[in-house]
């Protein structure tokens, strides 16, 4: 049985709303393409265990790519309508990674 990750990106509107702006659905036998690494996730954990590796040697940059990439969720349109333009509050944009309706990582 294919396990399925979620990936999403919550973002403040500036007024202290969080919206799920990107949102997209995988494979965890296949995540690994969207990563563009080599070797596929055995499990659950060893993704999780990739991915704290990455927010603990400060790559940001890894990090904020994948999220960047996702597909746009059914609320990216209303919130990009709604967001303050002047960021004002704009404190979360974080990727969210689920497994099983449950979160497994954060930054």
């Amino acid at each position: 049985m294919n396990e399925i990750i979620t990936l999403q990106r919550n973002m403040d509107d500036g007024y202290g709303t969080v919206y799920c702006v990107q949102k997209q659905i995988f494979e965890l036998n296949i995540i690994h393409n969207y990563f563009e690494v080599e070797d596929a996730f055995e499990t659950v954990e060893a993704l999780v265990t990739f991915l704290e590796d990455k927010q603990e040697e400060d790559d940001y940059d890894f990090l904020n790519d994948i999220m960047c990439d996702l597909e746009d969720s059914e609320d990216s349109e209303h919130f990009n309508s709604v967001a303050n333009p002047n960021g004002s509050g704009n404190n979360v944009d974080c990727l969210i990674v689920t497994y099983e309706g449950k979160v497994v990582f954060e930054n």
